[in-house]
């Protein structure tokens, strides 16, 4: 497109020294090719788009019909984000730089190891260059970071890792705070006692332990701090009629007093066991605002029937306790691994359920822009083949933002889930910190006494069910819901 570019502004005088020839795409019998302008010259090159459309075709001397699309510059972060990194499919072993890329307004930086720079220095990232200046008219700031491979993982924690948030404003819910500042939840790494820690508080869900032989099951409560980029698990042990469960302080700043450790099976991941929490204000820590759903782009919702759901599920004609009344979406990810801080999500599986009747569904691959490991795809039977071309996780949120608009969130170990919705969701502006959330693996020892596994294809068998195809998203989503609808219904049948 450069060649065609600079003959048409030779013939022209540059008359079309401003805009950038973006790509050519052909589809059938056409060619279409894209053409960027700043925004405050958008209508002036829209009234020339006969003649440059005349133009291009001259040009391009393609053996097809030739459309011309005129398009605004954008060099929004979100759009650089999503520019750069369909770039970077051609070039998978830059998988790990996007992993680390940083996007802001006409900046784009990227980590790459010493070795992965030498290597790219002399082809794909001068076409890296070449790329964005052909698609934004504004002059983009490309910065390379080289690091060791020891740095890699840093390249996947934000900047403000330990940052000290100033407190104000502490109002107490459980125990008593007093304290001036606090660590960013994405600052707490290894085994620590008495941390003063400040997040945006998430994911408040009761739990009951499975018991243990002569151990008896114990509740429990788990939350999610989130700083906009990365969570910290939560446990609380209520005593003295304390209480995670405030859904008035969902997607609020708070402070919390605790112990940290490192979690077992989640990559190095850390949680944190809490004695206190305090509402707060702090500095710098501000909530994903709660956007209005747009319409579906990508991925629709589709109608669900089965027959047998009422009798199998219905108590008696007509009974449904409140706990069931309003709408709940019920979801599931598969992933290219367990850690939040290098995983991405490789499907989505989803069903609505409205006063205890499931009712759509939600579902689709997403392309996680990294080779997915061996030994994933043979647990889930998700390739590489499958997911190439599909949607990327921030155009499959803007969908499932619509799709779970006004609905609590449930899942099995949503422990696991939720962080990676926060993550993704706060990159693509969709804020899911405001949901109340249930677990049905929580909820399995309070339902089903006794049972020793609270895994998902355990706890469908205890309540006479079978997941036909584990570990495939909209099915187990759909067994979740299945089982949640039953356990709430035994649970409280029981008061």
């Amino acid at each position: 497109m450069n060649a065609i570019y600079i003959a048409i502004n030779k013939k022209t005088d540059n008359k079309y020294a401003d805009v950038r020839f973006a790509e050519a795409r052909f589809t059938g019998d056409a060619a279409t090719v894209k053409i960027v302008c700043s925004k405050h010259d958008y209508e002036k090159y829209r009234a020339l788009m006969p003649e440059l459309n005349a133009l291009v075709a001259a040009e391009c001397r393609f053996n097809c019909t030739v459309k011309t699309e005129l398009l605004p510059s954008d060099p929004s972060a979100e759009t650089l984000y999503a520019c750069v990194s369909e770039y970077m499919k051609k070039f998978p072993y830059l998988a790990t730089a996007a992993d680390s890329m940083e996007t802001d307004v006409a900046r784009v930086k990227l980590k790459l190891h010493k070795a992965m720079y030498e290597l790219a220095k002399k082809d794909s990232l001068p076409r890296l260059e070449e790329y964005l200046k052909n698609r934004f008219v504004e002059d983009i700031r490309l910065e390379i970071e080289r690091v060791d491979f020891g740095d890699m993982r840093e390249s996947e924690t934000p900047t403000h890792i330990n940052k000290n948030y100033a407190l104000r404003s502490l109002a107490n819910v459980i125990g008593n705070i007093d304290a001036s500042s606090a660590m960013s939840a994405a600052g707490v790494d290894g085994n620590a006692e008495n941390l003063v820690v400040c997040g945006i508080f998430t994911m408040a869900t009761s739990f009951m332990s499975k018991s243990d032989g002569v151990k008896a099951s114990r509740p429990y409560e788990k939350c999610v701090l989130y700083d906009g980029e990365h969570t910290l698990q939560c446990r609380y042990f209520p005593r003295d009629g304390g209480t995670l469960i405030h859904p008035e302080l969902l997607n609020k700043p708070v402070c919390v007093v605790g112990t940290s450790e490192v979690a077992r099976g989640r990559g190095g991941e850390t949680s944190m066991l809490i004695r206190s929490l305090a509402e707060c204000s702090a500095d710098g820590l501000i909530p994903v605002p709660a956007p209005q759903p747009r319409d579906y782009k990508k991925i629709k919702p589709q109608p669900y029937e089965e027959y047998v759901q009422t009798s199998l599920f219905q108590t008696s004609v007509g009974e449904l306790p409140k706990e069931l009344k309003g709408s709940f979406t019920v979801f599931d990810f598969e992933t290219t691994g367990l850690s939040i801080f290098y995983d991405k999500p490789t499907e989505i599986g989803a069903v609505k359920v409205v006063d205890g009747v499931i009712t759509e569904t939600f579902s689709t691959l997403i392309d996680p822009q990294r080779p997915i490991p061996p030994e994933v795809s043979e647990k889930t039977g998700i390739t590489d083949d499958m997911v190439k071309g599909k949607p990327k996780i921030s155009e499959v949120l803007a969908d499932f933002y619509k799709f779970s608009y006004g609905s609590a969130l449930v899942g099995h170990n949503i422990s696991f889930d939720f962080p990676f919705l926060l993550k993704f969701g706060n990159r693509a502006g969709f804020t899911f910190g405001d949901r109340r959330t249930f677990d049905t693996m929580g909820m399995a020892p309070r339902a089903i006494h006794g049972i020793e596994s609270v895994s998902l294809d355990s706890v469908l068998n205890k309540l006479g069910m079978v997941n036909d195809n584990a570990h495939r998203a909209l099915s187990d989503a759909l067994m979740t819901a299945k089982a949640f609808i039953a356990m709430t219904k035994i649970i409280y049948a029981e008061k």
